[in-house]
């Protein structure tokens, strides 16, 4: 599947957009969609595992909101985190990574905390989990991102926050979605557990899986959620594997410590589903793509009421 600089660079010769590159210390990237922009920033994590690179038909979809933004007035800067993938890019990696990104967007290219967004799907998803986590428990000393920020907004489509397939409540073992939906979803459960076999493989200590697996965090894991982010999104598709996953951390881990915490699900909706309409088109296909909407309000409102 390449590299995910070489499925930008490929997306961008092919739309007739600009390569812009921001190599950063330790092997991260920033890969800029469009013209690169510092007042309003969205940093997009991708997913894949933690072993597949960005995939070329997210971007359009990215570039789709932000041209949808910029129609309204509304003009952001739209950033790939390009991290490295395993067997090189083990765990803390990604996150080293994304945190030194978000560090390097704050000093090296000013951008207020208030005008940043994270975005992200599946490991994605993950990912932003884990930069909020080690906001409230610094995993690194000293904390790459300085304590006292505080982000405008964390949006996770389709978390990938579960490598055993497993709840939050252990002891009822496997969530019905896991299996029921295996049939239906373009991720089904054998990938799933294989994929997240090799990433638990990295922990090395049960705090480490904490960060890993937020879904089985202690309940008061994202006590003070509300200090490092102004508004979190989570959404995940009725007919995907990990649909009870993302239920059960957002009423469980995120709901109870955020009031400007939204969930929302996607009726019929698959693993990503708002990425599939750009594989095929040009943009959001028929009345069935509810989710593409609200990713666009919720983004919009997000840099809008700032």
């Amino acid at each position: 599947m390449g590299t995910s600089v070489g499925v930008y660079s490929n997306w961008a010769r092919k739309a007739k957009a600009p390569i812009a590159i921001d190599e950063l210390e330790d092997g991260g990237k920033l890969l800029w969609i469009g013209p690169k922009r510092t007042e309003k920033v969205l940093l997009y994590c991708h997913g894949g595992g933690y072993v597949v690179p960005v995939q070329e038909f997210t971007i359009p979809f990215w570039k789709y909101i932000q041209f949808e933004l910029e129609k309204q007035g509304i003009k952001v800067g739209i950033a790939i985190m390009s991290y490295s993938l395993i067997p090189v890019g083990q765990f803390p990696a990604p996150l080293w990574q994304a945190s030194r990104a978000i560090q390097h967007l704050l000093t090296t290219e000013n951008v207020k905390p208030s005008n940043l967004q994270l975005v992200g799907d599946s490991a994605g998803g993950n990912l932003i989990a884990q930069i909020l986590s080690s906001m409230l428990h610094p995993l690194f000393s000293p904390p790459i991102i300085p304590p006292g920020i505080r982000l405008r907004g964390a949006y996770m489509m389709s978390p990938w926050i579960s490598m055993t397939g497993v709840g939050s409540h252990v002891e009822k073992g496997i969530v019905p979605s896991f299996n029921a939906n295996d049939h239906s979803d373009v991720v089904g459960a054998k990938v799933l557990l294989s994929f997240g076999s090799i990433v638990l493989a990295s922990a090395k200590t049960s705090s480490d899986a904490m960060y890993i697996e937020p879904i089985h965090a202690p309940s008061e894991w994202y006590r003070g959620l509300s200090d490092v982010v102004d508004r979190v999104f989570i959404s995940t598709g009725g007919a995907e594997c990990l649909r009870d996953h993302g239920r059960m951390f957002f009423e469980d881990k995120i709901k109870p410590w955020h009031a400007q915490a939204e969930y929302f699900e996607m009726e019929g909706g698959v693993h990503n589903d708002p990425y599939f309409d750009f594989q095929v088109a040009d943009g959001p296909l028929g009345e069935r793509q509810t989710l593409t909407p609200k990713i666009l309000d919720w983004v919009k409102k997000g840099f809008e009421e700032n």
